[in-house]
């Protein structure tokens, strides 16, 4: 049987309402799995329903954490946190884990693995790690926008089998203090923290990037879904 994959939802303040971008269902569906995107909720028993019947999750992109999440104050470069996804997103990657289901986490989703675990994050790349390299790049979002190296032997490493990686980037906060527990598995060439693994858990990945713009058939989406999925 394919394995079922929750997807948590985006959420569009303006009109109130969720949506999802269509690359991360065909990641999920172009390399054998189905995808279900998840409603947006703090409702525990409606969450435990999917924690039940979903065989892993898939966390994605999306509004800034609310600092309070690794003990900051949110400072005015933060943009504005959707407190309803933090916590519901919050909640469920921590069951998640604890039920020992394979989790995979983009952008957003890297961040929160990192915040749950003591990790802290840049508000705000340019102003607090300022460097040469862009990592918010404009349209189109399907093309190489940097490398990152893979960390010798880590799930990343073992995964792709190679080591650098062409990535896109579209991201003005990243991990700054990595959390307990948690291994490196991607650096760019300007020292951001591009990917981290659970080292107790089966398969918890999070990655800085964004997959889902490119072909969900490329190889190293292949591969990263063969993994991910294998594992639910």
């Amino acid at each position: 049987m394919k394995p079922i994959i929750g997807v948590t939802p985006l959420y569009d303040e303006e009109r109130k309402s969720i949506w999802l971008l269509p690359g991360y269902l065909e990641l999920i569906e172009k390399n054998g799995g189905i995808p279900l995107i998840l409603p947006l909720t703090t409702n525990k028993e409606v969450l435990e329903s999917f924690l039940t019947s979903c065989d892993g999750f898939l966390f994605t992109g999306g509004q800034d954490i609310d600092p309070s999440f690794y003990g900051e104050e949110k400072r005015s470069v933060c943009g504005s946190p959707c407190r309803v996804r933090d916590e519901m997103e919050g909640y469920l990657m921590r069951e998640v884990i604890a039920k020992d289901k394979p989790l995979l986490a983009i952008c957003r989703g890297v961040q929160l693995l990192n915040a749950l675990y003591g990790g802290t994050l840049y508000q705000d790349l340019p102003i607090e790690h300022p460097t040469s390299l862009l990592h918010q790049m404009t349209l189109p979002y399907n093309k190489v926008q940097h490398e990152v190296d893979l960390i010798g032997n880590s799930l990343l490493h073992r995964v792709l089998d190679r080591n650098k990686l062409g990535v896109n980037s579209y991201h003005h906060q990243a991990i700054k203090e990595v959390g307990n527990g948690l291994e490196v598995t991607a650096v760019s060439t300007d020292g951001v923290i591009e990917g981290v693994s659970l080292k107790s858990a089966k398969f918890v990945l999070g990655v800085q990037w964004h997959p889902e713009f490119f072909d969900a058939s490329t190889s190293e989406n292949k591969a990263l879904m063969a993994a991910f999925l294998s594992a639910c």
